[in-house]
């Protein structure tokens, strides 16, 4: 039975705390061929109030015995637990004894069980890879957050309950034994295994815990020493064969430990860092301290054929890991409600350490459309919920490590930082991490420290970013005279029709004004009442925009005549790379909710014929595949002249930068930029593109791979499946079964089978799909580009039905995986009726562990099906003006 504990947020159900751990010895004994183990824990408790029930986590695990033991005890100096219940709502164990325990002893609980190496990809695992022979091997690894360490061993499971662990694990003699800690002591114990100890760890949560066992290769090195006061020893481990490849990611990583011990004034205070590619992973990469896991695709660089998308992402997820060993890892948030703490700032100040490595990656900027975007995506819905989250029980928790926990949480990081400098936010964050370091915080806690440090109330205005649910659009009119704005606030819904009781946040918004004439000189006016009025010489300027360098969480609708000048400036060339993003994203956002006209946003879009930035046609990109996403049921006619339009923007750009790469030294956001005209261009129907396509295609298969830069082939899967058939199809499929190519170009080929346009071929996939050439961590990679045909989407719905009990058995112990899958196949319907339809399905089921995700895409169907049906008639109009 659980407590609920009275919070300012929520009501949380924890774990009674009358008796809490210190110290756990934990001795595990997996078999890799019987696929279990068994194991014991000696945990030493302090009771805290007399009882005669303990109460701990267990879940899925089979308990043998459990026995209490101290000097304190009378008459005997222990106990055995009368009886042992296990209750599998809760996942706990409660532990009777025939006397009461008394208050204020230590004592120390020993429990014997046994377990199953599950393949759910959660708790204590299998993971399958396949050895240099061809043979299908297991190792055995762990995945504990957010409350899995209980599938693994009894104990207190909640991150408040920290405590220091010593681990052993008995494995057979030629086999790598790795945990958090150094090893202490390898002993034989005969019947060929070996006992490994490692040292104690520092005090720490229980998701946070890890072990790992297997054949393992490893490659290593250190840091300098130079902020840590010491060299940190650096290691990364694979399977067999392939440990070179862990060889980017290593470097990246003896980096950023020295960067992060420099800004955050604290060393790394583990004895060494190890870091294992994992080939059974759901997540992306998981920070158990000192043993930080990843998929595979996340750590693994094979520097001559690895994309320079992947390569840069597995700069960014090591750098994410790391920082949690600080934050996360060193202070851990007090609860789940407090988890963009761990997130948001791990993805912003990864983002920091990627731009410090390697400043030409232009990090910066990617992040407007890799996270600031997709977090103002997610938050224009009804649906969606505040930064700091209310969670009351552990089910609930896996729906909130989406976009708005990590995106715009890392936002609102990136925003308070830029007003009150740099400087400033890492002396706060030193403070925090100091007065907190082994230990739990809140979101409070680190305002505080901020403030201080700052000199400005951080909470008075942050508290309205992170317990409030949305963001503001900003309407601009200008005051007589030319020499003054009006600014009003009202909250930003992606379906428009925001009620009077829907909008009553005033935010605090920093307006960061800029002018024709102000060379970049942001102005520190700030919003903080429902409209103001502000001095902007709009008489003496040739534009004015708000939010420079798009870092404030708002959008901006400007009167005609100011679109008319941004547009100007930016054909012009006179407005930054960011602003460029930031302008043409908002008039997007304001099509799709009504607040302008689809048709005000493509002539907008006029004013980018001249753009020579990736990142900015990336997000234009993302823009039009929205659009035709939406009108995917328009007649063929509107179909060929939104084809027609994408030609014009794309294939000037495919001939200006070739195909082929400038030089071995060609800046990877330009490589990207190629690669993205490509998909984009034959996408549309571009014969020449197309024609190039198959012809590169057809040579690569035959065995000239120099035909295809790292970014261009896997494009060109895209659109030779796409536009050709059987043959095609196959030969991407093979390419992604072949174990011998790289693991980010295996899943590139498996995401692009979606794109054929032959019902069979969707057919074979869907059921290939579920098969075991396809890890259950991908089944998404199989499936993502099915809905992007709008004669699949039935299709793929009900395939998703007729498997739905499949899904739910595979997925049951990670359901948000269930939110990734329902996504895919139902939110790009449009119709009311599909909503309907939709949600009359779901409604019959137990969906609780991922309902958030089912009504963020019914709001997103009925919010883009009023969309379609305000501005049909508006976009065929213009498209017909406008000769296309």
């Amino acid at each position: 039975m659980c407590t609920s504990v009275p919070n300012a947020i929520e009501e949380r159900e924890l774990l009674p705390t009358n008796v809490t751990p210190v110290h756990y010895d934990l001795l595990l004994a997996p078999d890799l061929d019987a696929l279990t183990y068994t194991g014991q824990v000696s945990i030493k408790v302090r009771i805290n109030e007399s009882t005669d029930k303990i109460v701990l986590h267990s879940n899925e695990l089979e308990i043998e015995g459990a026995v209490l033991s101290s000097t304190d005890l009378q008459p005997a100096e222990s106990l055995t637990a009368s009886s042992i219940t296990l209750v599998k709502d809760d996942e706990t164990a409660h532990l009777a004894f025939a006397q009461p325990l008394p208050s204020g002893i230590d004592a120390t609980l020993k429990i014997k069980f046994r377990g199953i190496l599950n393949d759910l990809m959660v708790g204590f695992y299998r993971s399958k890879y396949t050895d240099a022979e061809g043979n299908t091997r297991n190792m055995a690894t762990t995945q504990f957050e957010p409350t899995d360490a209980r599938r693994a061993f009894p104990c207190w499971d909640e991150p408040m309950q920290k405590a220091t662990f010593n681990v052993t694990l008995r494995v057979k003699e030629e086999l790598t034994a790795l945990s958090n800690m150094d090893v202490a002591t390898t002993e034989s114990v005969g019947g060929g295994l070996k006992e490994v100890s490692f040292n104690t760890t520092p005090i720490m949560s229980t998701y946070l815990l890890a072990f790992i066992v297997g054949e393992l290769d490893y490659i290593e090195s250190e840091t300098s020493g130079k902020h840590n006061g010491r060299p940190i020893p650096c290691r990364v481990y694979t399977a067999p064969g392939k440990s070179e490849k862990g060889r980017f990611a290593l470097n990246v990583a003896v980096q950023v430990l020295e960067y992060f011990a420099d800004v955050f004034g604290i060393a790394y205070p583990l004895p060494k860092l190890d870091q294992v590619a994992i080939s059974d992973f759901e997540a992306g990469a998981m920070e158990n301290w000192g043993l930080i896991t990843y998929r595979e695709v996340a750590l693994l660089v094979d520097e001559a054929t690895t994309s320079s998308r992947a390569k840069q992402q597995v700069a960014y997820v090591v750098s994410h890991e790391l920082a949690h060993q600080w934050f996360g890892n060193l202070v851990t948030m007090e609860w789940w409600s407090e988890l963009w703490l761990n997130e948001g700032f791990a993805t912003w100040v990864g983002t920091l350490a990627v731009d410090h490595v390697f400043p030409e990656y232009h990090i910066w900027t990617q992040f407007l459309v890799d996270d600031l975007q997709r977090a103002l995506a997610l938050d224009s819905l009804r649906s969606s919920h505040p930064i700091q989250v209310p969670v009351r029980r552990s089910s609930e928790i896996s729906q909130i490590f989406d976009a708005i926990s990590y995106s715009k949480g890392g936002s609102a990081i990136r925003m308070l930082s830029s007003y009150i400098g740099l400087d400033s936010f890492f002396k706060g964050v030193r403070a925090y991490l100091q007065k907190h370091k082994y230990a739990n915080a809140s979101t409070e806690n680190l305002w505080n420290a901020l403030s201080e440090a700052s000199g400005v109330d951080v909470t008075k205005f942050m508290a309205l970013w992170t317990q409030t649910i949305g963001y503001p659009l900003l309407t601009v009119t200008e005051e007589e005279g030319g020499a003054a704005i009006r600014v009003r606030q009202n909250r930003y819904l992606s379906a428009g029709g925001v009620t009077d009781a829907e909008d009553q946040t005033l935010w605090w918004v920093p307006l960061g004004i800029d002018t024709s004439d102000s060379r970049g000189q942001r102005t520190s006016d700030v919003l903080t009442e429902r409209e103001a009025t502000v001095a902007v010489p709009v008489a003496a300027s040739k534009w004015y925009k708000l939010n420079r360098d798009t870092v404030g969480i708002y959008r901006v609708k400007y009167p005609a005549s100011a679109v008319a000048n941004l547009a100007t400036a930016i054909a012009n060339g006179e407005l930054s790379v960011n602003d460029r993003i930031g302008v043409i994203a908002d008039a997007a956002s304001l099509a799709s909710s009504g607040d302008s006209s689809t048709s005000d946003f493509l002539t907008f879009l006029k004013a980018y014929s001249n753009e020579t930035e990736f990142v900015v046609w990336q997000e234009i990109v993302l823009r039009l595949d929205t659009l035709q996403s939406v009108w995917a049921s328009e007649d063929e006619e509107v179909h060929e002249k939104f084809r027609a339009l994408s030609r014009t923007l794309f294939s000037p750009l495919v001939k200006h930068l070739g195909w082929d790469a400038a030089g071995p030294n060609e800046d990877s956001l330009v490589s990207r930029l190629r690669a993205l005209a490509i998909r984009a261009a034959g996408f549309a129907g571009d014969e020449e593109v197309i024609s190039e396509t198959q012809r590169r295609f057809s040579e690569f298969f035959n065995g000239n791979k120099s035909v295809f830069t790292t970014d261009t082939l896997r494009v060109a899967f895209s659109v030779a499946v796409r536009k050709g058939g059987r043959d095609e199809f196959d030969k991407v499929k093979g390419y992604y079964l072949d174990p011998a190519n790289p693991v980010d170009q295996q899943l590139a080929a498996l995401s692009s089978l979606g794109f054929t346009t032959d019902p069979a071929l969707i057919e074979e996939l869907l059921e290939f799909a579920l098969t075991d050439e396809v890890r259950n961590q991908d089944l998404h990679q199989a499936i993502v580009a099915i809905n992007t045909n709008g004669a699949n989407r039935e299709r793929l719905w009900k395939w998703y039905q007729d498997n739905y009990t499949l899904l739910v058995g595979r997925y049951r112990a990670s359901m948000n995986y269930m939110g990734i899958l329902v996504r895919l196949a139902t939110s790009e319907f449009i119709g009311s009726d599909k909503a309907d339809e939709v949600e009359r399905y779901f409604a019959e089921r137990d969906t609780s562990k991922f309902q958030r995700v089912i009504d963020q895409s019914l709001e997103k169907i009925r919010s883009n099906t009023a969309w379609f049906a305000k501005d049909q008639e508006d976009v065929r109009a213009w498209l017909a003006s406008n000769s296309f």
